[in-house]
Formats: C-alpha cells, sequence, structure tokens
C-alpha cells in the first residue's frame, strides 16, 4: 500500500481539464485500486480542520487531509504535484509532478514565472507525468532534460451520462459544437472563418460554444453564434449527444480530452492535425490541415452533409472512446509511484 499525498491547493473549483483529470483518477483510485494506494490531500492551511470540508466536498471521498507545514509528518510515502509543477518547494518525500504540455514555453501570453514553476519541478520531482508523446518531446526540448524522464499517459474517458431531455438544447436546431476557451490557442478564430464560410451554403447551422467567452477572440468575423459559457455536465453531455459534429481546430494541446468526450457521446469530431490531437483522435476524426479555414469550412460541410460519412465517424469514435479509459489513466499513474518507491 503506497501512501500518497496529493498537493489540492487548486482543487476547489476548478472544473476545468486539470481538475477533471485529477478527479478522475481520484475516483478510480478509490474504486478500482484501493488495495494499492491510499491518498491525503495537501493543502496550503495550516489550520486543516477549518478547510477540511471544503477539499473533501470537491472529491467526495473522506480524505484525510493533511497541511504543507507538517507534511513530513503526514506518514506518507510521496507526493504528487498534478496541478503543472510544484506549488511549494520545502519537502523531502519523493515526489512526483504532472506538467501537461509546454504551451507556457511556446504559446505567447504566459509569464517567465510558470516556466520556473516547470523547471523546479523537474530539479525536485524524482518522476513527471506527462499527457502525450508530442508533449513529451516538447516538454524535453523545452526543459532541456531526457525524454525518459517523462512518462507520457494519455487521458481516460468517463462513460457517458444517461440521456435527460433539455430543452434549451433542442432549441438550439442544427448546429456545430466547439468546446473550450474562445481563445487563438484553441483555434477559436479559425473556427469562426470556417462557420462563416459554412453559413453561407447552409445558413441553418448555427455554431455553439460551450466555454469561457471572449467575444474579442472572433471580433470582425461575420458569423452566426451562440456563446453558452461554462455549462454543468448535464448540458455538455445533451450539446454533445445533439451537434451535427464537433469542431475542434485547436492550434496546441497537450492532449485534448474535448475530442474524447465528444466521440464518447457519439459526435463525429472535426479536429486539426496539429501537436497531440492525432494521439487523442486515432484514426476516428477527420483532420484538417492547420490555420486553414477554408479547408476546415469544407471538412464541416462534408460531415455535415453526408449522413454515411458521419456514421462513419461516429462508430469509430465510439470504438475509439470506448478503448480510452479513466481506469487505464489511473493504474499508469500508480505505477509511476510504484517505480519510484520501488
Amino acid at each position: 500500500m503506497i501512501r500518497i499525498g496529493v498537493d489540492a491547493w487548486n482543487l476547489p473549483g476548478d472544473h476545468r481539464g486539470i481538475g477533471r483529470y485529477l478527479r478522475s483518477i481520484l475516483r478510480a483510485w478509490s474504486e478500482q485500486f484501493r488495495d494499492r494506494v491510499e491518498v491525503a490531500l495537501v493543502v496550503p492551511e495550516w489550520h486543516t480542520w477549518s478547510v477540511a470540508g471544503k477539499y473533501r466536498k470537491e472529491v467526495d471521498r473522506p480524505y484525510r487531509v493533511v497541511s504543507r507545514r507538517f507534511v513530513g509528518r503526514g506518514g506518507l510515502d510521496a507526493l504528487w504535484f498534478p496541478f503543472n509543477g510544484c506549488s511549494w518547494t520545502r519537502f523531502t518525500l519523493p515526489a512526483v509532478a504532472t506538467l501537461c504540455d509546454a504551451s507556457n514555453f511556446v504559446v505567447p501570453g504566459y509569464s517567465r514565472e510558470t516556466q520556473r514553476i516547470f523547471h523546479t519541478a523537474a530539479e525536485r520531482c524524482d518522476a513527471l507525468i506527462t499527457l502525450s508523446r508530442f508533449s513529451q518531446a516538447e516538454l524535453a526540448r523545452e526543459l532541456q532534460i531526457s525524454p525518459g524522464r517523462l512518462v507520457p499517459i494519455p487521458l481516460g474517458v468517463a462513460p457517458p451520462l444517461p440521456i435527460r431531455a433539455d430543452p434549451q438544447v433542442e432549441a438550439l436546431g442544427d448546429f456545430v459544437l466547439f468546446v473550450g476557451t474562445m481563445e487563438r490557442r484553441k483555434g477559436i478564430d479559425l473556427l469562426a472563418e470556417a462557420m462563416a464560410i459554412v453559413q453561407r451554403a447552409r445558413p441553418e447551422l448555427l455554431l455553439v460554444v460551450a466555454g469561457e467567452s471572449n467575444p474579442q477572440s472572433i471580433s470582425g468575423i461575420d458569423v452566426r453564434m451562440k456563446a453558452l459559457g461554462y455549462v454543468d455536465e448535464q448540458r455538455l453531455a445533451a450539446l454533445y449527444r445533439a451537434c451535427l459534429l464537433f469542431a475542434f481546430p485547436s492550434r496546441y494541446e497537450g492532449f485534448g480530452l474535448p475530442v474524447l468526450e465528444a466521440m464518447s457521446y457519439g459526435a463525429p469530431v472535426v479536429t486539426s492535425d496539429a501537436s497531440s490531437l492525432p494521439e487523442a483522435g486515432g484514426d476516428a476524426a477527420q483532420y484538417v490541415a492547420l490555420d486553414d479555414p477554408q479547408a476546415l469550412a469544407e471538412a464541416i460541410l462534408r460531415v455535415a452533409g453526408d449522413a454515411a460519412y458521419a456514421e462513419e465517424l461516429r462508430q469509430r469514435g465510439l470504438a475509439r472512446a470506448a478503448s480510452m479509459t479513466w481506469t487505464q489513466t489511473a493504474r499508469a499513474t500508480l505505477e509511476v509511484f510504484e517505480g519510484v518507491l520501488r
């Protein structure tokens, strides 16, 4: 039995990809690997009795809560830093950090402080986990370390939620779905340009965006669009099920979990051939060249207009999603700790 202290500083309220990644692994460890691993949540507050409920609520498990200040007395075997590097460095236990990708090195707009945190993780941790072979190569180059120090562990996808009627989704009509933050890195500008072309031929097709809204990212593009902002899991499931197709022309991804999630609900997927996305989509997606809105529009029109082809993508996607589970991700993650402590 390994006792792992999980750095939980960013857990409350984090329902982005990293938060869901952590929750999914903890759930799988608790349900399927309880004979091999015991978890404690490590928090920044020293007065754990007053904050324990806040952290436990996020994972729906009665985990022990340990303060960073007293982590050396917590009876732990190892530490896991799942939120892109070490949030603190005064520890002596063996440690593992998850570094999702190298976007903070290669995408404009990130501060140098985020790069420093990654370098610190590479210096202080016994093992590093990343999400794809693409990210393994990118991080090895930027951190100037051997690729062998980074263990690529693909993400999984949860079983689809039960079908539940959602009148607001049903009222959208025929739509193309995008899930993610409206930012250049995610390719929302490319998708808006492509959908402006699509809507000349199919004016009834709406672009629906679920995620953080940023209208400035598509300013000047005349496209019919509905931005929903953040949606809960039930509505997201309804959107995946109802869309004609899921479009995700991202320029840079550490893995591309929305691609796999869309497939799990039977949505045909059109995505870019960039970064790690082919690792996420396998042979189940329609890939388009990066930064080519015309090619993206043609792919969208093909999937939206060819029922047989859309069904082929749907069936491939369902099979792909079924082969990528959180159980596999959780097992491989636990094996990294077992290797460190062996």
